[in-house]
C-alpha cells in the first residue's frame, strides 16, 4: 500500500510537471509570435517610411537627382507619366506600377553585376556603376556594361497621409536587357567613362569623365559595397 502511494504521488507530481512545461512553452510560443507578428518589421529587410511623396517629389525635381533612402538602401526617383503605356508591356514592372501610377519608382542600390554600390551621376543623370562600367537610366533600366539586367526594385505603397514606404522585405528582379521604357539618353559626360561605349541604337561617341561635383566622395571606391 505504502510503495502504491509513493508512485501515485510521483506520478502526480510529473504529471504536474508536464502541465507547467507545456504552459511555460506555450507562453513562449505565444510572447514570440506577438513580437515578431504584431506588426511589420521595420529598416531594412522591413517597411521603410521614405517620407511625404510630395516633398521626395519636389526634392528631386530641385536637386535634380534622385533622392537616396539610407534605412531603405534604395534610390526614389520619379517614374514619367509618358512611360507607363511602355511599362504596362513589361512583365517584370508588374508589381511595380502602382508606384510608377503616382509618378514614383524606386531601385536598390547594389548594381546587378556583382554587387557594388551604383551612384547617381549628376552630369549624365543616369547611374553609373564604377566598378566595372555598368550604366543605368533614370528609373534603372540597363543601357550599358557586364550588369544581366537594370537594376532591382522595391514595392512601395502611398498611404492616405502622402507617406511613401518602401517594402525592402523582397527584391523585385530588375527589368531585362533591352527594356528602355523612358528614351533617356545621356543628358551629358559620363563619371565613368568607358572606350567600348556604344549605345544601339543610338551610337554615341564617349565623352570625358565628368569631374566630381563639390562635396562628393574623392574617390569612386567609396561606392564598393556588398549590401
Amino acid at each position: 500500500m505504502t510503495g502504491e502511494l509513493v508512485l501515485t504521488r510521483r506520478a502526480l507530481v510529473r504529471n504536474a510537471l508536464r502541465k507547467g512545461v507545456r504552459g511555460s512553452f506555450g507562453i513562449v510560443v505565444a510572447w514570440v509570435a506577438a513580437a515578431c507578428g504584431s506588426s511589420s518589421p521595420s529598416g531594412f529587410g522591413g517597411t521603410v517610411r521614405a517620407g511625404p511623396l510630395q516633398g521626395l517629389l519636389s526634392e528631386i525635381d530641385r536637386e535634380r537627382q534622385p533622392a537616396y533612402v539610407p534605412g531603405a538602401r534604395a534610390y526614389v526617383t520619379r517614374y514619367p507619366a509618358s512611360a507607363l503605356p511602355a511599362a504596362r508591356t513589361v512583365p517584370a514592372y508588374s508589381q511595380l506600377l502602382g508606384g510608377m501610377e503616382q509618378g514614383v519608382v524606386v531601385m536598390y542600390q547594389r548594381c546587378t553585376h556583382l554587387g557594388c554600390r551604383v551612384p547617381w551621376c549628376m552630369s549624365s543623370q543616369w547611374f553609373e556603376c564604377p566598378c566595372h562600367g555598368s550604366k543605368f537610366n533614370r528609373v534603372g533600366e540597363q543601357r550599358h556594361g557586364p550588369a544581366p539586367r537594370g537594376l532591382d526594385h522595391f514595392v512601395v505603397q502611398v498611404d492616405d497621409g502622402g507617406v511613401l514606404s518602401i517594402d525592402t522585405s523582397r527584391v523585385v528582379i530588375g527589368a531585362p536587357i533591352g527594356t528602355d521604357t523612358t528614351g533617356q539618353t545621356p543628358e551629358g559626360p559620363f563619371c565613368e567613362a568607358d572606350a567600348t561605349l556604344d549605345l544601339h541604337p543610338r551610337s554615341l561617341s564617349l565623352a570625358q569623365p565628368a569631374s566630381s561635383p563639390p562635396g562628393s566622395p574623392p574617390s569612386s571606391s567609396w561606392w564598393w559595397s556588398w549590401w
